[in-house]
């Protein structure tokens, strides 16, 4: 067994016992909650639970190779040998009697070593990459100020970067205060794939917290949703009820029109300063490429209404049409900026794809904004009405709001 203190920057925040041959957790004692994962919340279980999430996912094919040849069981193991050390927080373990500090491992001072990576157990090096979640292939390029995240995309061809990109195009058109981070995609001949890159949304002084931290332990009113119960607490931590109700708004309605099958709690969150950790403003808008109808394949004939809004997402709930039913102030995306199916078509032919699954593509999206405006026009954006209407002739294709 190994033990390791879990700290945010020098402070402890618990102690944890790993197991030498799983390297999972066995054992996790809360020191101080108030500086701890989990937002004030943290139990030792959710410790351990924090631990698990941590490790890369054991399903990418990269790391897989990175990690045996580090010399490492697994991705626990190889997590721990780089003291869980993470781009988008303050967080890391440090074994007890060790005498490093966060200025020997902190971001600003690997970059200057061996690539971003210094030695450490004779096995590996503070490698940043192990703490990175995702079913992608991704790694950070430390070498960038800010650093950059290289996420490649070898499925679909390469349309999840290219959605990252049409994101990117919608968010700039519509040219408002609601922050989003900035995709581009280049071609990797030597891979084989499309790479979507995109600058880090962090900095010293700021870290990243997922929504779902924030609502993992914190109670909640037995009438309240998830959705209304997450702009609450991040209120509560200091950034105006207004603000955050503004920037859900614009997420879920554009994620929409989008189609983003893949908003989960740990796809959008906040800023917090690491130093006062109180809350600064809500996480721009990253991580759109599982949308725009990806998995279909391209002899696929244009889906109608009520099949795309059966598509099932993964949010708060699992359909757009309870999504929507939170949103208070349906004009916040201005359709007149949207991008047209022929800017859709376009975009997507000139990154790769074929004309006829880009038709596809662009006619889906078309109908996803004719959607979005007979519901900035009051009418209520059902599965159940629309596949009602769907056979019907010359019929108001949504039902106004009772």
């Amino acid at each position: 067994m190994q033990r390791y203190y879990l700290k945010h920057k020098d402070d402890i925040c618990a102690v944890l016992a790993i197991e030498d041959e799983t390297w999972r957790v066995d054992n996790a004692k809360v020191i101080n909650r108030e500086i701890a994962p989990f937002i004030g919340y943290a139990t030792d279980a959710s410790i351990k639970q924090w631990w698990s999430m941590r490790a890369v996912p054991s399903t990418r094919k990269t790391m897989e190779e990175v990690i045996r040849k580090a010399g490492c069981a697994n991705n626990e193991e190889y997590l721990a040998k780089n003291l869980a050390l993470s781009v988008t927080d303050s967080y890391w373990v440090c074994p007890v009697g060790s005498d490093l500090t966060w200025k020997d491992v902190d971001i600003s001072v690997l970059s200057k070593y061996n690539d971003g990576k210094i030695p450490y157990h004779n096995a590996t090096s503070y490698d940043r990459n192990a703490s990175l979640s995702g079913q992608m292939e991704k790694y950070w390029n430390l070498n960038k100020k800010p650093p950059v995240l290289v996420k490649d995309a070898y499925l679909y061809n390469g349309q999840q970067a290219i959605n990252e990109l049409f994101a990117t195009m919608v968010h700039q058109k519509q040219n408002n205060q609601i922050p989003y981070v900035s995709y581009s995609v280049k071609d990797n001949p030597d891979k084989g794939c499309k790479e979507s890159l995109c600058d880090s949304f962090v900095s010293d002084n700021l870290e990243y917290v997922s929504a779902y931290e924030i609502l993992h332990l914190f109670p909640k009113k037995n009438s309240e949703s998830l959705y209304d119960a997450y702009i609450r607490l991040c209120s509560s931590k200091g950034i105006p009820m207004e603000k955050m109700q503004e920037f859900m708004d614009y997420q879920t309605l554009t994620d929409f029109i989008i189609t983003n099958t893949d908003e989960h709690l740990n796809n959008f969150g906040v800023l917090r300063d690491s130093d006062s950790l109180e809350f600064v403003m809500p996480a721009p808008i990253y991580d759109s490429g599982n949308s725009m109808f990806y998995k279909e394949p391209s002899s696929s004939k244009s889906l109608k209404r009520h099949e795309l809004l059966a598509i099932e997402i993964t949010s708060f709930h699992n359909s757009e049409e309870k999504m929507l039913s939170h949103v208070k102030n349906r004009d916040i995306v201005d359709i007149e900026k949207l991008p047209s199916s022929e800017d859709v078509k376009n975009l997507y032919c000139t990154n790769g794809i074929n004309e006829q699954k880009a038709l596809f593509i662009a006619d889906c999206y078309k109908k996803k904004v004719e959607m979005l405006h007979d519901y900035q026009q009051g009418m209520k954006i059902s599965l159940y009405n629309e596949k009602r209407l769907s056979g019907k002739k010359n019929s108001p294709k949504s039902m106004p709001e009772s």
